[in-house]
Order: structure tokens, then C-alpha cells, then sequence
């Protein structure tokens, strides 16, 4: 069955449940206000006949009594009289047996009420002033409330039945634009799946379906990105080809080594977080901070080379020319501080997550490293381990580098002398820390970290998918 038709036929059974539920509510509500009126007519028409036979039972004339009653009952079809004198005389107006309870009843109240125990039996006393000339009671047979139970029934049965047809006619025209949507984006999944990334879905209104559209047109321009990417400096590609196509694009010296900018950012203490943190917490609270890293650091023109554990290590004029790289690192630095200072994030011991952040400036070597299948478009040479060695002996506060680093930097920065230091390996180095000194600088790593904000926060949140 397809789907239209599923939905379609949801709507009538739910109508259908509906208009059952509403039908026995309404019949019970109708079938109290029927026998609620035919009791205010029954009480009304025993009234009246009391006070017709009030004159000629006080003047006691059993003939006019007799006649008044046969003329209410020719009046008030199929109903029955039994009258009671003060003296006990009793008459009988029906044309069926006074059931003995009836006859029994010798007291009413001076006010018609029905008779306990006796079905559509209504009885009260004809007194005058203060004297009771006797007893009245009256069967009161009223109309079918079967009949009148059978008409409503009928009548709610077909406003339900056109009301689940105009229902299921609505969902089915407006399930087929549904549909037809539902099928645009498997018909468009399964291009993409077979390696189609001209595929393009047409977004025609500002709903959810055109919210998936766009996000689905997104990430077909990225996945064709990041498969040009590969094509060119991604994994399991030709290692010829790569390099081939590296030389046309970047340098053609005869020699694969370059100047670059590495970037190492280090989290304080991770050890000690991980064997605090539960398992399934602790994976993506570093996806997320790296997350964001790495869109500072592409925004000032680097990109990631490696994730390892809590560390990154990021490089900048690589594998395409970055003018003042050195710059756009220090920038990228600091802008990885400031946004982990932003975050603010807790440790179970009650601390801030903080990362340290080391920066080098040197000659690597650029080529593919690995083997068979496993090969990596990458850099390797001293400035990565150096950068790494002097993030571990710095703070959360300040980018920390060797001394000299200012050299190669522009205006906008300061540095703050550090001292000897005694990096992990060993080694004796001088170091600095490196700060904005200029307005300008604080104010471009405030827009990119805006904006890397943005860019970090998943794309597939929405508030209400009722959808």
C-alpha cells in the first residue's frame, strides 16, 4: 500500500473513532434531555387535570369528575387515570390493569412528582385550601425515544461519513506534494550514492522540506569538494598523480620542501580529565573543541594535518602559498585561546578545560608518507616536533614560541620574555609569548571566532521537526 493511501485511510479510522465516540456522547446527552422534557410535560399535564377536577370533586359530582377525565384522556392518547377519593372510592380510567402498586398509593404530596418504582407513573393530591379530596396518578406514555435515537444516529452517520471522505480526500491531495518531495530526495540520495555530484534538489519554499533541500544541496557541494580534495592530496589515491598535480598547482622546484607555520595545540592535564570523565562523554567533547579549532584555523588560511589523542597539529603556507603566513598563525593561536577561554568548560575536578598553544616557523619536507593503500599526502621535519615540545611548557593564556619569532613577524603583535626554558625532551630554548598588540588584531580574531562559532554549530537542529 503506498503511502498516500496509508495515510489516507488513517484519516477515516480516525474520523470514523471520532464520530463513534461522538455519536454515543451525543445520544446519551439527548436521550437525558428527552426524558427530562417528557417528565416536565407529564408533571405539567397531571397539574392541569388536578385543578380541573379541584371544583367538581368539592361539590362531589362523580358524573363531571368521570367526563373530565374521559376528555383528557381523548385528548392525551394512551394514557391512564387511576383516581382516589378522600372517602376511598377509587376509580379506574385505562384500558389496560392499574398495576397494584398504584392502587396501593393511597398519600401523595400536594405537588406531581413521578412514582418511585413506577415507570413514566406520575401521582399528586387535589387538595383545596387545606383539604385533600384524594389522590391522581397518571401513566404517561410519551413518544419512542428509539425512533428519535435511530434519526440521530443517522444523521451524525452521514455528516461523519462525508466528513472522513472530504478528510481523506484533503490528505491524499496533500500527501501527493509530500510524496513527490519524499522522492525528489531518495531519487537525489541514490545519484549521490553512486558518485553523481551534479545532482541538485530545487528549493521552492522556506518549510522543512526546503530546509533538508538546501542541507542536502550543502553537503553534496562538500562531499564534491572533499572528493577533489582527495583527488588531489587525500588518502588511497595514485601517489604519482598527487604529486603530479601538487607541482602544477603549488611550486616546481626540483626539490619537495617548503617554509611553513606549525601550530600545536595541547589540552592541560588530559590524562587526568580522561580518567575522570565517563567514556561516552569524552570523544565528543574533543570533537566539538576541534571541531571549532579547525574552523579558526581555516579561516585564517591553514588546515589541520593531524588529530592525535587531545593534540592538533595545524600548518600554514601548506600545501598552497599563504602569504605572512607567520602572521595568520599567530592569529590563529590566539584565537584558539580566546575561544577555549569563551568556552568555558568545566572538569570534573572543578577546573577550567584549558589548551595550550606552541608555534615554529622551519623548513619541512612535503611528500607522501606511508605505504600500499595507507598513504598520506603530508609534511614531516623538525618545526612539528619543536612546536609540539614547546606547547607542553606554556599556559592556557598566551601562545608561546622561540625566541626570534618576532622577527618574522608584521606590526600588530607583542611578545612578553619568558626565559630559558627546558622543553620535554630535554632541550634548553628561550621562549617569549607572543600578544596582540594592536586594536586591528583583537578585532579580526573576534569576526572569525564569530564566525567560527556559527560554522561549528550543527546544521540539522531544528525546532519544531514535526515533519
Amino acid at each position: 500500500m503506498s503511502l498516500r493511501m496509508l495515510w489516507s485511510l488513517f484519516t477515516i479510522i480516525l474520523v470514523a473513532v471520532v464520530a463513534v465516540v461522538m455519536m454515543a456522547s451525543i445520544a446519551e446527552i439527548e436521550k437525558r434531555a428527552w426524558k427530562d422534557s417528557e417528565q416536565q410535560q407529564a408533571k405539567l399535564l397531571i397539574t392541569l387535570l388536578s385543578d380541573e377536577l379541584k371544583m367538581p370533586m368539592v361539590a362531589g359530582s362523580t358524573a363531571e369528575v368521570d367526563t373530565l377525565i374521559k376528555m383528557f384522556k381523548h385528548r392525551v392518547p394512551g394514557t391512564s387515570v387511576f383516581l382516589r377519593w378522600a372517602s376511598g372510592h377509587t376509580e379506574s380510567f385505562s384500558d389496560s390493569a392499574i398495576p397494584d402498586e398504584i392502587e396501593a398509593v393511597n398519600k401523595l404530596p400536594g405537588e406531581a412528582a413521578a412514582i418511585e418504582g413506577q415507570d413514566r407513573w406520575y401521582g399528586m393530591g387535589v387538595n383545596y385550601n387545606t383539604t385533600q379530596l384524594g389522590t391522581i396518578s397518571m401513566y404517561f406514555p410519551g413518544k419512542s425515544w428509539r425512533e428519535n435515537d435511530l434519526q440521530i444516529k443517522m444523521n451524525l452517520t452521514a455528516t461523519a461519513a462525508s466528513i472522513a471522505l472530504l478528510a481523506a480526500l484533503l490528505v491524499y491531495g496533500l500527501s501527493g506534494r509530500t510524496v513527490n518531495q519524499l522522492r525528489m530526495l531518495a531519487r537525489g540520495s541514490k545519484r549521490l550514492g553512486s558518485g553523481d555530484y551534479s545532482v541538485h534538489l530545487p528549493i521552492r519554499s522556506s518549510n522543512e522540506f526546503g530546509k533538508a533541500f538546501n542541507q542536502f544541496n550543502l553537503m553534496v557541494s562538500s562531499l564534491e569538494q572533499r572528493e577533489k580534495v582527495y583527488d588531489l592530496y587525500g588518502r588511497y589515491q595514485r601517489p604519482q598523480l598527487v604529486a603530479d598535480e601538487y607541482d602544477r598547482n603549488t611550486f616546481r622546484s626540483d626539490h619537495l620542501s617548503r617554509e611553513v607555520s606549525v601550530l600545536a595545540i595541547d589540552m592541560i592535564a588530559f590524562n587526568a580529565y580522561a580518567q575522570q570523565s565517563r567514556d561516552d562523554e569524552l570523544i565528543p567533547m574533543l570533537n566539538r573543541i576541534f571541531a571549532l579549532f579547525q574552523q579558526i584555523i581555516q579561516e585564517f588560511g591553514g588546515h589541520v594535518d593531524q588529530i592525535s589523542g587531545d593534540k592538533m597539529i595545524a600548518l600554514f603556507n601548506h600545501p598552497f602559498d599563504l602569504k605572512c603566513h607567520e602572521n595568520q598563525a599567530v592569529k590563529a593561536g590566539l584565537a584558539v585561546i580566546q575561544a577555549s577561554e569563551n568556552m568555558a568548560l568545566k572538569r570534573p575536578d572543578g577546573g577550567h578545560v584549558g589548551f595550550r598553544v606552541g608555534m615554529a616557523i622551519g623548513e619541512v619536507s612535503v611528500g607522501h608518507l606511508g605505504v600500499g593503500r595507507r598513504k598520506e599526502f603530508t609534511v614531516i621535519g623538525e618545526p612539528l616536533s619543536l612546536a609540539a615540545q614547546i606547547a607542553k611548557i606554556g599556559d592556557a593564556q598566551t601562545l608561546t614560541a622561540q625566541y626570534g619569532t618576532m622577527l618574522a613577524l608584521g606590526h600588530g603583535f607583542k611578545q612578553k620574555e619568558l626565559g630559558q626554558k627546558r622543553l620535554p625532551n630535554g632541550r634548553e630554548l628561550r621562549c617569549i609569548s607572543i600578544l596582540a598588540g594592536e586594536a586591528y588584531v583583537n578585532q579580526e580574531i573576534d569576526e572569525v571566532l564569530a564566525k567560527a562559532l556559527v560554522r561549528a554549530e550543527p546544521d540539522d537542529m531544528y525546532e519544531d521537526e514535526g515533519w
